[in-house]
């Protein structure tokens, strides 16, 4: 058996375990900081081992957070093989023993005894650092979102208790002109005051040429909003909120743009972008999502392992003569990648403009499978799809 290393990684230090073989544990377990010292340490440890055993050991952790990262990276440029335990598999091999142990050597040594529990485990490859920068954009796109979609929520609600019929004068209440506007009306004294200057105020706001029409009809809602409101004076906390929110908004709006800006750029370096938009309804953003999870897919044997990837796999329960005949996904996979997927599928569907993905429903509706379950299928069979485009460098193929 080759040797191994179990680590058990936390905020600046791991927790380290050498195995010549299973149940031959070498030396004890030994605490390595990240830092530069800590790394040689453990190049020294692997060096140790290969040396005694004569084969290149290889090294067994379970992500933890961002914290792994590092020290993965390190390993990979050492060239070692590094092997990546899903939390769940760990999870379960410290539940073996009859004690009830939590510590940090146990949890080494439980990941090395897990390595020889299975024969054909798959090493971590060395991302092309292009995905890597994909991944990083794609995930702060999504935080930045997150943030931008919360901060609407609560300046919906500071606007409905200055002027609540705002929401129907634009058709998007957080447009550039929109904001320009609440800005510029807002006072101590409410709305109510700019009398008869809506249309010199809309049209500073605006900064931009619009027709006649569009302004007397902006110029109409307000003056029926303001009219209808009860509010006539707003608080100084009240006022200073909706300014702060302002700022934010736009920040946000333009933090979002600029992301938007560089994943487009860098996706466009990507041939395997260009091939996943060869799938009808898939355009530049779901083919990155999809992209920034998964890489050139290199990684994966079979396409079921992208599925279990993406938690779309079927869970299966059977004891003694019972069977179960409905099984939930698993989920246990990567959330954007299994959404992704999902979105292939509805885009895909609408309008028809992915015929085979049609077919394919249709066939299951006609097998009496719900709404859902013929999604959750289709999702299944565009992964595998995926997976064969990125193997074979092709397009796809109606």
């Amino acid at each position: 058996m080759k040797p191994v290393i179990g680590i058990d990684v936390a905020k600046g230090k791991s927790v380290v375990q050498c195995f010549l073989k299973r149940n031959h544990p070498v030396g004890r377990a030994e605490t390595i900081l990240h830092t530069p010292k800590g790394f040689e340490r453990l190049k020294s440890l692997l060096t140790e081992l290969e040396q005694q055993s004569g084969f290149k050991p290889q090294v067994i952790l379970e992500p933890t957070g961002h914290y792994h990262r590092a020290l993965v990276q390190y390993l990979q440029g050492e060239a070692f093989e590094v092997i990546l335990v899903n939390p769940l598999q760990a999870q379960r091999a410290r539940r073996t023993g009859l004690r009830k142990v939590k510590t940090d050597e146990s949890d080494a040594w439980h990941l090395g005894d897990l390595y020889y529990q299975e024969e054909n485990w798959l090493t971590h490859c060395i991302q092309k650092e292009v995905f890597t920068d994909l991944q990083f954009l794609t995930r702060q796109h999504e935080f930045v979102t997150s943030l931008y979609v919360q901060a609407r929520l609560n300046m919906r609600a500071l606007i409905d208790q200055v002027i609540p019929g705002y929401e129907n004068v634009f058709r998007d209440m957080f447009s550039k002109t929109s904001l320009n506007l609440l800005e510029a009306c807002l006072s101590t004294k409410g709305i109510q005051e700019q009398g008869d200057n809506w249309y010199e105020i809309i049209a500073k706001a605006t900064k931009a040429s619009r027709s006649d029409a569009w302004m007397d009809k902006k110029v109409e809602l307000m003056r029926t909003v303001c009219q209808m409101n009860p509010v006539t004076t707003i608080g100084f906390g009240l006022r200073q909120s909706l300014l702060a929110m302002l700022k934010v908004l736009r920040e946000l709006q333009e933090q979002l743009v600029d992301l938007e800006r560089v994943i487009y750029e860098v996706s466009q370096t990507i041939p395997q972008v260009q091939l996943l938009e060869s799938i009808p309804g898939v355009g530049t953003k779901l083919a990155t999502a999809i992209v920034a999870e998964i890489g050139d897919g290199s990684q994966f044997r079979n396409p079921k392992q992208i599925v279990a990837m993406a938690g779309l796999d079927p869970s299966v329960f059977s004891s003694g003569k019972f069977t179960a005949s409905e099984n939930r996904i698993t989920k246990r996979g990567s959330k954007r990648l299994r959404r992704a997927a999902y979105l292939v599928v509805i885009c895909g569907l609408r309008k028809g403009l992915n015929p085979l993905l049609r077919a394919y429903y249709d066939k299951k509706r006609s097998e009496g499978k719900p709404h859902k379950v013929a999604v959750i299928a289709c999702a299944n069979k565009v992964l595998h799809h995926v997976y064969a485009m990125l193997r074979k460098r092709q397009p796809f193929a109606s």
